[in-house]
């Protein structure tokens, strides 16, 4: 038995068809209130006659509830930790340091108790540190406190701390850093949020250059980093490296709109952040833009991902592919 937490994000819901496919049995763990369609078509379309969801066995409970935790363990060999909230909404950082930091240390806790054989923790580049002089971003890239960093950036650090106690307490965990994640998923989740909004098309470019990564790599790596001793080693999966103009006239091109044409200038993403805090404030709502995406899209980040390609031996798929993939499961719909 394999348990999967967030088993309905974006990353959880491929983890769990990865693991499906590999004829496992697997509990996925959700919250009452959570929202399956997605997944469950998912699985589906692998398979029209209902074998792969026969497979899953869904396990209501959350990472902030440690009975709930401890009562989905029972009889499982191996954890996949997907569950976080991924937000770079000033208002949400509370939550997020609860989900993502006390919810990591929850699982870690109950993963020792149930005599877990292996966890695998998925985090972010945001964990990462930063590399000098050009260099590109690794796994030992060192995290330095005084650098400004993102809530989020900080909180999945932290939960990677835990996952390392962990270790320290007897766990056998690895760790998988992913770039962006595009992928298909429910609105307003992760990813989604940036392929939602392009599919209204936009003339609107920002001149960062970042990686992506399908999510379906991501997904085969977490499977297959299951298959041997994880020993606390981290692994950046980084993807492809691309512009941001090109990201988006990919989006555009797959909706059938106009590519981008118009960068926008670092004191135009300035002005936005600030203009969408002072909206946010006075009328609610969720902000377009925030301080840290916009300082994240002017950035030129190059991240070396060689340990995990030497260790899975495949190539990554593209970022078209990548968008394609996405763009197709967005038309067919949730249901």
């Amino acid at each position: 038995m394999r348990l999967v937490t967030g088993a309905t994000g974006i990353v959880g819901s491929h983890v769990l068809l990865a693991l499906c496919r590999e004829g496992h049995s697997v509990r996925a763990l959700v919250r009452a209130d959570s929202d399956r369609r997605f997944t469950e078509k998912l699985l589906r379309r692998e398979r029209d006659d209902g074998a792969l969801l026969d497979r899953v066995t869904w396990c209501e409970g959350d990472v902030l509830d440690p009975v709930s935790l401890a009562e989905a363990m029972v009889g499982v060999r191996q954890v996949v930790h997907c569950a976080a909230l991924v937000s770079f909404d000033p208002h949400d950082a509370r939550d997020m340091l609860e989900v993502n930091v006390t919810g990591t240390a929850n699982v870690v806790n109950a993963a020792l108790e149930a005599g877990v054989e292996r966890l695998c923790h998925v985090s972010s580049i945001a964990a990462l540190g930063t590399a000098r002089d050009g260099e590109p971003v690794t796994e030992r890239s060192p995290w330095a406190e005084e650098e400004e960093r993102s809530v989020y950036a900080v909180s999945k650090y932290a939960a990677e701390l835990e996952v390392q106690r962990g270790v320290a307490e007897g766990l056998d965990a690895v760790i998988v850093n992913p770039a962006l994640i595009i992928g298909p998923g429910l609105p307003g989740r992760s990813s989604r949020t940036i392929a939602d909004r392009l599919r209204k098309g936009t003339r609107w470019y920002p001149p960062g250059r970042t990686s992506v990564v399908d999510v379906r790599d991501v997904a085969g790596a977490c499977v297959d980093l299951l298959k041997t001793p994880g020993n606390g080693e981290r692994y950046l999966a980084a993807g492809e490296a691309i512009s941001y103009q090109r990201l988006f006239a990919l989006f555009c091109t797959a909706f059938g709109r106009p590519a981008p044409s118009a960068r926008i200038r670092p004191w135009m993403l300035e002005l936005a952040w600030r203009a969408e805090r002072l909206r946010t404030m006075l009328f609610g709502g969720r902000p377009l833009v925030t301080k840290d995406t916009a300082r994240t899209s002017l950035r030129m980040r190059k991240f070396d991902d060689g340990k995990l390609r030497a260790r899975l031996g495949r190539p990554w798929r593209t970022a078209e592919e990548a968008v394609r993939y996405t763009a197709s499961l967005m038309d067919a719909g949730p249901s």
